[in-house]
């Protein structure tokens, strides 16, 4: 135990939700008969879609589903309207999402109360989507009707939801094939495939708008499978998990009916089945494997080998279990058997983040991680070209299925064996989907990860996504770039990255709210001079031009932290492109590979945001069994339904930009207070979070809220402030009064969103301060549905001054917090 330990707060006092200020501006909506004008054809045309239907119905040899998907384009958001959904007959609510922002008109727009001046900023909004049948719509309608007519008691209780929707309503119209393929990039992954020689059929994901009702959904099943038939296609796989909504089918076509997809979607039959919610490509991760690696260097066996159950899990390839560096350190599960056929030479990927999560970096020397650690095989290995293996996520399964039943079988057990690893309290998911690029609409894979991590009480971390394509969307030859110093190198990069940012978001399942998403810095532990025939591609200790940049879903911060993803140099091609080297020797962090044949224990260097993530997973055990310790200490153990807030909460408490936000607000023309979309919430520092010292402590605090709840955690000050002037920092959120002045990283409207919320203040002001204590807040208050349970959530504090003011913080604080109360289990 370090001689300065992290301390717990005593339990909180219970206090209302604090209130937040109102919006400082007013939504202009259009009036009732403006309203009629613009929406009643939008229902003559939806009266019109279903009497067709009607009519089709008569002679559908499937039973279609009668019901059609309504889509309602709705500015701001109207929290009464899924009530006045569910009280509706016949209307049942499937989704929403944050759309695009929504520009404004003469009919909606934003102005100031105090000034009465219009903006020109695009209005928030949201797009609720519904199925309904003939006699919901017409209720609908009724309703509709009557309000317009100025009639009096039109809504009952339970109904209120469609008034105030009618007067927000900007759209409403039915889900269509445009909407089914829109944000999914189906159209490119079906073109790429129909340029890859072969007569084989094209597999790819139908999600189908879920219902409750297992009778509907077998309906709707049967719909599409009789449409699939029709083109001479199959259903290979059909997946449903109530619990995250999720419906989907893994189907297969001819070449020759995905050419009619591609032409022209609309025109065919199966693009109009209501019951499809999306076309989507099935998971494209893939990892290229090589077996250049170095020749083995001498690596010490005499390090104890780990103890007890396993802390930690892999889910990615299949290691080399027998490599020197793996051998009795890793829990190989294979339900799947997908170990066989998995060459040694191949298994690249798995061994390489098994490695960095054991070790970190090679080249750092650490220590390894004290518990051994499980690994569950999710990729298997592709013949892709000659004498080129890639391990991909197989094409035969729907990947949320086998995520699903992975972490299942860890916690729960499956038909054939009880819980597997029930002891493991972090997921390492260096695997991302390219093809399922952040859109409006969560990925089901994001949606299963929230789940499984509030079930199961695990923190997920995963890798941001790589964009290697980068390079391509450069508009510099190698020539060029070379004569450029790094600092101009850099600007080139980043003007590159902003006017492509569209296209180069986190991949699914990044967006997360619940995971810790993981961004790569260009920095590694290996210092070697730029080639003539390559170069750098920026300074060393920036974001890599390849990791994937946020913000991400409803403009959360994200990735929320960025860690050393290795270094790669490029070269040009023979042409004058760029192109990136991708040699397995240095410079990139150092981890553990297969040799020769694949039998040996080899080392290579690799890149990217998967590294970052899986080192992320190495630090997470540190943070782990300091937690551990500092719990033991006082007599208990961790309730297991705080540790991966805490694990997450701690990973991050140490972070900042300090090292790199002025380099990076240079390069890049952003403000140093305005650089989350590059940095998250910035740099991780684990020895920070470790242990205190004299002039700074860190305190943590636990406890769960319902709706509108609130807790007060109270840190007692040192000394007083208003007598010297003391430079200060507070990292935490500290709520309306400043004892320190000047907020440090992103603005605050950002950090409030989501479920991580990182915030450092600094001052060296006097300050009148009253009061022997500081107080802390913490709020619950409704944010994506109803809260009915208590929501478990964490808090660090770090109070700190600076050094040379012989002020023993730590002490005064410490014997202040132990004559409290201690926080109870």
């Amino acid at each position: 135990m370090p001689d300065n330990p992290l301390i717990l707060f005593p339990s909180p006092e219970k206090a209302d939700r604090e209130k937040k200020n109102p919006n400082p501006n007013t939504l202009n909506v259009p009036s009732l008969e403006r309203q009629y004008k613009r929406l009643q054809p939008a229902f003559t045309v939806l009266q019109n879609a279903f009497e067709k239907k009607q009519i089709q119905l008569q002679d559908s040899p499937a039973g279609m589903n009668p019901d059609l998907a309504l889509v309602f384009e709705i500015v701001g958001t109207v929290g009464t309207f899924y009530t006045a959904v569910k009280n509706c007959n016949g209307l049942e609510w499937v989704f929403d999402s944050d759309s695009t922002p929504i520009a404004s008109d003469d009919d909606f727009y934003s102005f100031a109360k105090k000034t009465n001046e219009r903006s020109t900023k695009p209005l928030n909004g949201k797009i609720y989507c519904i199925m309904s049948n003939k006699q919901a719509l017409e209720q609908l309608l009724s309703l509709w009707t009557r309000y317009c007519n100025g009639e009096q008691d039109v809504f009952e209780h339970g109904f209120a939801g469609f008034r105030d929707v009618f007067t927000r309503i900007k759209a409403i119209r039915k889900w269509n094939a445009q909407d089914r393929i829109e944000e999914t990039h189906v159209l490119d992954y079906w073109r790429e495939n129909l340029t890859i020689d072969g007569n084989n059929p094209i597999p790819f994901e139908i999600e189908l708008f879920y219902r409750d009702d297992e009778g509907k959904r077998n309906q709707a099943r049967k719909t599409i499978g009789q449409e699939i038939q029709t083109l001479g296609g199959s259903i290979r796989q059909e997946c449903v998990i109530e619990e995250i909504a999720y419906h989907s089918l893994l189907v297969e076509l001819p070449r020759t009916e995905i050419e009619k997809l591609v032409q022209n979607c609309p025109s065919v039959a199966l693009s109009q089945v209501d019951d499809i919610m999306f076309f989507r490509p099935v998971c494209q991760s893939a990892f290229v494997s090589s077996t250049d690696s170095e020749t083995m260097k001498p690596v010490p066996i005499d390090r104890p080998l780990p103890k007890g159950d396993p802390i930690v899990a892999v889910l990615d390839g299949l290691p080399l279990q027998n490599h020197q560096l793996l051998r009795g350190r890793v829990i190989i599960d294979d339900p799947d058997d997908y170990s066989s056929g998995y060459m040694s030479k191949d298994r690249v990927h798995g061994t390489a983040m098994t490695s960095l999560v054991i070790y970190g970096d090679l080249n750092k020397v650490e220590e390894p991680i004290g518990s051994p650690v499980y690994v569950r095989p999710i990729l298997r290995p592709v013949e892709t070209g000659i004498d080129q293996t890639t391990e991909l996520v197989p094409s035969e399964k729907l990947f949320v299925d086998v995520l699903h039943r992975s972490v299942k079988r860890m916690f729960d057990g499956d038909k054939s064996t009880s819980a597997v690893a029930p002891t493991v309290r972090v997921i390492n998911l260096s695997i991302g989907d390219p093809v399922r690029q952040l859109a409006s609409t969560m990925s089901p894979i994001a949606r299963l990860i929230d789940y499984l991590s509030f079930t199961y009480h695990v923190l997920f971390i995963i890798s941001a996504g790589n964009h290697p394509e980068i390079l391509s969307l450069m508009a510099k030859r190698f020539s060029e770039l070379k004569s450029y110093s790094i600092k101009q190198r850099g600007k080139a990069f980043y003007k590159a990255i902003i006017g492509n940012q569209r296209n180069l978001k986190v991949f699914a399942p990044a967006e997360s709210l619940n995971c810790l998403t993981i961004g790569a810095l260009y920095d590694d532990e290996t210092d070697p001079v730029e080639p003539p025939q390559a170069l750098w591609a920026i300074e060393k200790g920036l974001p890599s031009p390849l990791s994937a940049i946020g913000k991400g879903y409803n403009s959360i911060i994200t990735p929320d932290l960025f860690y050393n993803g290795g270094r790669k140099f490029i070269r040009g091609a023979i042409d004058g492109r760029l192109e990136w080297v991708l040699s397995t020797r240095e410079p990139g962090c150092k981890v553990a590979a297969p040799f020769g044949v694949g039998n040996g224990s080899g080392q290579s260097y690799s890149f990217g945001t998967s590294d970052a993530a899986a080192q992320m997973t190495h630090e997470s055990i540190k943070c782990h069994d300091v937690v551990s310790q500092v719990f033991s200490e006082t007599g208990k153990k961790v309730p297991p339904e705080f540790w991966a807030v805490l694990l997450k909460a701690m990973l991050t408490h140490g972070a900042s930009w300090d090292s790199v936000s002025d380099a990076l607000s240079e390069i890049s023309g952003a403000s140093p207070h305005r650089l989350s979309q590059w940095l998250g919430n910035g740099i991780p520092d684990i020895r920070r979070v470790q242990s205190c010292t004299k002039e700074r402590i860190t305190l943590i605090g636990l406890g769960a809220l319902k709706k509108d709840e609130g807790d007060v955690f109270t840190l007692p000050l040192p000394i007083d402030f208003s007598t010297r002037l003391i430079k200060r920092k507070l990292t935490v959120d500290d709520g309306k009064r400043r004892l320190v002045e000047n907020r440090q990283n992103t603005d605050w409207k950002s950090v409030q969103r989501g479920t991580l919320q990182h915030e450092i203040f600094t001052g060296d002001k006097p300050i009148v301060w009253n009061d022997d204590d500081l107080k802390i807040k913490v709020n619950c208050r409704e944010d994506a549905g109803k809260v009915k349970d208590s929501i478990p959530y964490c808090l660090f504090v770090t109070f700190e001054v600076a050094e040379g003011y012989d002020i023993d913080l730590y002490t005064s604080v410490a014997t202040k917090i132990k004559q409290k109360v201690r926080i109870t289990n």
